[in-house]
């Protein structure tokens, strides 16, 4: 199944490159990629290459087939994080085991080939305009396929691939509703996709208030909302709060006070009444699993929501042991299981948190590299959004909310492949725009002041951008 569906993408992407462009064919590359279910992959080494990555890989290739049929609009500081990341991995697994060309390629297919797709779809805010409908599109194909499973409790792609689905959305139902997981594998995973997908869909509604397109788009946020929803994951829903939160803080400005007001209520509140918290999100879970149990001695309540906080508890030594590199692939390192008692290790072999599974992976170098990430994001977004046209300008605000939001729900989830494709292309998006932004900044510099104009490469808008971020 795998070899037909990548026969498959690769010819429509050479079709598409030889009678429209490079940029196009990545575009039909992204889209089968989305739809193409996540647990397809090659195996080569023991290791697992998904379509994703091949797609990534695939659309990079036929830019450099047809160089001269593709403007890019420039570099930026926060290109080199996706590699310092990537270097960090390599650096971690060649130190704590050996080089290996085959993890090498994966690790650069998961933490490089996503972000640079991203920053080869959408070049200047003609292109965003041209790639948001179908963005949006496949991001409501994806929200109706979760919403259909959920309520029907089948879920067509393992059914017809013979795919045995994960636990949680086999028997993982809540509020008598199945956990829908669509083609991703796992209902968290789906949810992440879909919510990290929902600014295409809202900045296609604002298009649509705006009379530039279709007023069905007007209910399409609905749908993604039910999409996400569909997964029944709270991490999920919080990155589609948090998008809703950022475009409300930019463009409701008398809203902002009130917010920090709320926002710091809240926090002291989460800080004073935790156990109650606690007790609250524990009504979602099964009760069969809520128990307790003895970590170091000591005795707590178990919980899938408590899991999250006793695996600092549990892997206290290794968090302590891990220094600048860490252990390597943590998860598959030998060492992994050592750290944890005996009778814990079922139940904590899996460490949902990020930041903790990443630093245990790569150390304190890997996982700085990783946190410059979200915040190089938001230091271009302050630095350059401004100068964007009002569509360019939503479509950022939204996605730079997704990225935000994804990474604070990341210390409740581990960075999947199958979401984490989603995040870095994402990223390489809001780059772009706000390196065409830049752009745009520049050439108003050279007209304002003409004896500066030395100082800046010739810059033909809306295609080149010279100087780097």
């Amino acid at each position: 199944m795998f070899l037909i569906a990548f026969v498959s993408v690769v010819g429509l992407m050479l079709l598409a490159v030889a009678f429209f462009s490079p940029q196009y064919a990545a575009r039909v590359g992204w889209a089968f990629s989305f739809i193409i279910p996540s647990w397809l992959g090659l195996e080569l080494s023991g290791s697992v290459i998904d379509s994703r990555t091949i797609a990534a890989g695939m659309a990079i290739a036929v830019v450099a087939i047809r160089p001269s049929r593709f403007q890019f609009p420039g570099f930026s500081w926060v290109d080199l994080i996706p590699i310092l990341i990537f270097i960090s991995c390599v650096l971690s697994t060649t130190y704590n085991e050996r080089f290996s060309p085959t993890m090498t390629a994966l690790l650069l297919g998961i933490w490089v080939l996503p972000y640079v797709l991203g920053r080869l779809i959408i070049t200047s805010e003609e292109s965003a305009e041209i790639f948001v409908p179908l963005a949006a599109k496949i991001a409501c194909i994806l929200a109706a396929i979760l919403v259909i499973e959920s309520i029907t409790n089948v879920n067509l792609f393992n059914t017809l691939l013979g795919h045995a689905g994960s636990r949680e959305g086999e028997t993982g139902h809540r509020f008598g509703l199945k956990r829908a997981e669509g083609p991703f594998g796992q209902p968290i995973y789906a949810g992440m996709v879909v919510a990290l997908s929902s600014p295409w869909v809202f900045t296609q509604a604002y298009q649509s208030i705006r009379g530039h397109a279709s007023k069905l788009w007007i209910l399409a946020p609905i749908l993604v909302s039910a999409g996400v929803v569909s997964s029944l994951s709270r991490g999920p829903i919080l990155v589609l709060l948090a998008i809703f939160f950022g475009l409300a803080w930019y463009y409701l400005p008398p809203l902002r006070l009130p917010a920090l007001f709320l926002g710091a209520c809240m926090i002291a509140l989460a800080v004073v009444m935790v156990p109650d918290l606690m007790d609250v999100a524990d009504t979602v879970e099964s009760k069969e699993n809520i128990r307790e149990i003895q970590v170091a001695g000591e005795t707590y309540t178990y919980s899938g929501t408590r899991h999250r906080y006793l695996l600092f508890i549990v892997y206290e030594d290794a968090i302590q042991e891990a220094g600048w590199l860490g252990f390597g692939k943590w998860g598959i390192s030998p060492k992994h299981i050592t750290y944890v008692e005996p009778h814990l290790r079922k139940v904590f072999y899996s460490i949902d948190n990020h930041y903790l599974l990443h630093y245990l992976s790569t150390g304190i170098f890997g996982t700085a590299a990783f946190l410059l990430l979200p915040l190089g994001v938001f230091l271009a977004f302050l630095l350059h959004s401004h100068k964007l046209s009002p569509s360019g300008l939503f479509l950022t605000v939204g996605l730079t909310s997704s990225v935000l939001g994804a990474s604070v729900v990341l210390a409740t989830v581990w960075f999947s492949d199958a979401f984490s494709f989603a995040f870095l292309m994402n990223t390489g998006c809001i780059i772009s725009l706000l390196v065409y932004a830049r752009g745009l900044e520049i050439v108003n510099i050279q007209h304002a002041h003409p004896q500066t104009a030395s100082h800046f490469a010739p810059r033909k808008l809306p295609n080149t951008v010279a100087n780097t971020l």
